[in-house]
C-alpha cells in the first residue's frame, strides 16, 4: 500500500486527483493510484462509487507495481501507459533521478520492452510516463520469502476490498508476445478462473493486480489456487496461502451514527484482526482502534461507528492488520 507520506509524492508525479479502491470490491477505474496494503498494517483509503462514469478527457492514471529486479528485458502493459515517452530513475526515498535514455520497443501484441543500461540497472526503480498513465515499478522494499511451489508470490497475498497486487516468481520462459501469457485463480464457488491484469514482467516473474475477487477464491484452510498460463499453453499451477477482508459502511444520515462491520476469509476464527481507523472531516468515528477476532467479525460485531455531516456513501481511512 501507498503510505500516506509517500502518497504526495505520487500525486505529484501522476498530476491527477487519486482514484481509490471501493468498499464493495468495485473500483472507480480498472487502474489505481493506491494499492492495498497487503496486511502490513499501512493506511488504505476506501470510498464509495458516484456513479459519475469516466471522463473522455480523464488525466493519466498512476499504478505501483514491484519486480524483484531491473536487469534484463522488462516488458509492460501498454493499458498502463499507452505510448511510452520517458522513462526515469528513482532512489529507495522516491527521488526522481535523470532521465534514461533507451530504445522502447513496441512489440508484436503492442506490449512495450525496454533494458535498462548497465548504470540504470541498480537503480531502487523507474518511472515510466506515457499518454495514457504513468508506471512505477520499484523493487521490494522488505523482500520476504517466496510462497508456493513452481509459481510463488514474493509477498503474503492478502485481499482487500477485492483487490489484490503481487509479483508472481516462475521458471524462465521465452516470451515473444507478452498478452499470451495468463495469471489467474480459481474461485471455488463456481470452479472457474479469474484471469488478473499482467501490468510488467521479466522472463521469469509478472507483476499482477486482480479486482473485484469475491471470497471464494481462498479456501477455508487459507490457501489459493493461482495457475500460469505459459504462451505455448503449458499451465503451472500452485496453492499459495492467503486471505482476505471486506468492510461495509451502512448508508446514514447526518447525525446518525452507523455500524461499520466487516468480514474476513481465510484465516482461522480465533486470529485477531486489528483495525485502525482516521476521522477525515465531518465524520467521527468511535472506537477509532479495534481488535476482533475471526469469529467475532464474521458474526456481524461492529468494528466501529461512524456519524457523520456530510450526507451521501463514506470514504475510509483504515489500517487493518492480523495481530494473532
Amino acid at each position: 500500500m501507498v503510505r500516506m507520506t509517500d502518497l504526495l509524492t505520487c500525486l505529484a508525479l501522476a498530476l491527477f486527483a487519486a482514484q481509490v479502491v471501493l468498499p464493495g470490491g468495485a473500483s472507480a477505474d480498472r487502474r489505481t493510484a493506491l494499492a492495498p496494503s497487503g496486511g502490513r498494517g499501512e493506511t488504505l483509503l476506501a470510498q464509495a462509487d458516484d456513479d459519475t462514469g469516466a471522463s473522455s478527457s480523464a488525466p493519466p492514471t498512476y499504478t505501483e507495481v514491484e519486480l524483484t529486479s531491473l536487469d534484463g528485458e522488462i516488458f509492460v502493459n501498454p493499458l498502463y501507459t499507452g505510448k511510452v515517452s520517458t522513462v526515469r530513475t528513482i532512489d529507495k526515498s522516491g527521488l526522481i533521478g535523470e532521465k534514461v535514455d533507451i530504445e522502447v520497443r513496441i512489440m508484436t501484441d503492442g506490449w512495450r520492452k525496454f533494458s535498462l543500461p548497465q548504470s540504470a540497472a541498480g537503480a531502487y526503480g523507474v518511472i515510466v510516463s506515457g499518454d495514457d498513465g504513468i508506471l512505477k515499478i520499484s523493487k521490494p522494499a522488505q523482500p520476504g520469502t517466496p510462497t508456493g511451489g513452481v509459481l510463488k508470490s514474493v509477498k503474503k497475498l492478502v485481499i482487500e476490498f477485492g483487490y489484490l497486487n503481487t509479483v508472481f516468481l516462475f521458471p524462465r520462459m521465452n516470451i515473444l508476445e507478452p498478452s499470451k501469457v495468463e495469471l489467474g485463480v480459481l474461485n471455488k464457488a463456481d470452479n472457474k478462473f479469474i484471469n488478473g491484469n499482467i501490468v510488467a514482467m521479466k522472463l521469469d516473474q509478472a507483476a499482477v493486480e486482480f479486482r473485484d475477487l469475491p471470497s471464494g477464491v481462498v479456501n477455508k484452510e487459507g490457501t489459493m489456487r493461482v495457475s500460469l498460463k505459459e504462451p505455448g499453453g503449458t499451465f503451472i499451477n500452485s496453492d499459495i496461502q492467503a486471505w482476505g477482508y471486506n468492510i461495509i459502511v451502512s448508508e446514514t444520515d447526518i447525525g446518525t451514527p452507523a455500524p461499520i462491520t466487516a468480514e474476513v476469509f481465510g484465516l482461522p476464527d480465533d486470529a485477531e484482526i486489528r483495525f485502525d481507523f482516521s476521522s477525515l472531516t465531518g465524520q467521527v468515528i468511535s472506537p477509532s482502534t479495534k481488535i476482533l477476532t475471526v469469529a467475532e467479525i464474521n458474526k456481524g460485531t461492529p468494528v466501529s461507528t461512524i456519524t457523520t455531516d456530510i450526507g451521501g456513501s463514506q470514504p475510509l481511512t483504515v489500517t487493518v492488520k492480523r495481530v494473532r
